[in-house]
This record gives structure tokens, sequence and C-alpha cells, in this order.
């Protein structure tokens, strides 16, 4: 059973490691994942599989240790919040330079002392920036 386990944890972080490797933000994302599915797989692994009774007091022992399913609901747990931030994050790359390829974003994103000194264009505002008439909001209020 433990080589089944070393077996389809290896076979996860591999698979992690190579999709982490590629050029695409979306695999990046998901070889992340695949890494941190391998990780909970490897505490619980490691925690030992046994027979046990859950640790409620009214079975007989021995008891499992909770401790590894603690930790591993937690890792799932900042495992979804950090894959969602990560697509969230993804997406507006995506948005901003039309493709997906990290070897292709280089430099251009980043800010020089030269580019601080430029001025936007204030006929083309960012699309993250409201275009308002006349300084109002929604309710009829003047900024």
């Amino acid at each position: 059973m433990n080589s089944l386990f070393a077996l389809i944890i290896g076979v996860l972080v591999g698979t992690g490691v190579f999709l982490l490797l590629s050029r695409s933000i979306v695999r990046v994302v998901i070889g992340l994942a695949f890494i941190a599915y391998g990780i909970n797989l490897t505490i619980l692994t490691v925690a030992g599989l046994s027979q046990a009774s859950p640790p409620l007091l009214t079975l007989p022992g021995p008891y499992v240790d909770p401790l590894p399913q603690a930790l591993i609901l937690t890792a799932i747990v900042i495992g979804f919040a950090t894959t969602a931030l990560l697509l969230t994050v993804a997406l507006r790359a995506y948005q901003v330079a039309g493709h997906d390829d990290v070897e292709a974003f280089g430099d251009n994103l980043a800010r020089t002392v030269e580019s601080d000194l430029e001025r936007a264009d204030p006929e083309h505002q960012s699309p993250d920036v409201p275009d308002w008439e006349d300084d109002t909001i929604a309710g009829g209020r003047t900024l």
C-alpha cells in the first residue's frame, strides 16, 4: 500500500514539475496545484496508514493521530485560495498582454525610471479607471 502511495506521489510531483517548467501561465498554476496534492498525500502517508479508531472518546482505542488530517485540511484551503489568486493574476496578465506565454512577457511590463516620467494620454485611459463625464458619480454627486 505504501509503495502505491509512493508511486502516486511521484507521478503527481513529477507532473507538477513538468507543468511548472512550461511557458503557459495556466500550466504553471496547474503544476503548482499538482505539487500541492502530492505534498498533501505525502503528509498523509508519512503520518501512517493504520486501521485504528477515529479520535472519539466513545470508541475504544488505539486512536489515529488527527494532526496530519488537520494539516492536510488547512493545506487544501490554502491551496485553493492560492490557486484562485494565481488564476486571477494569470487572467489579468492575459488581458493586458494578449497572450499567456511567460517567456514573451519579457520586461516590457516592468517600470523603469524613463517610464515614470512619461505621462499617460488622457484620451486613452486604462480599463481599470472608470471614464466618468464631468467628474460625477452614478448617484449624481460631484467629486
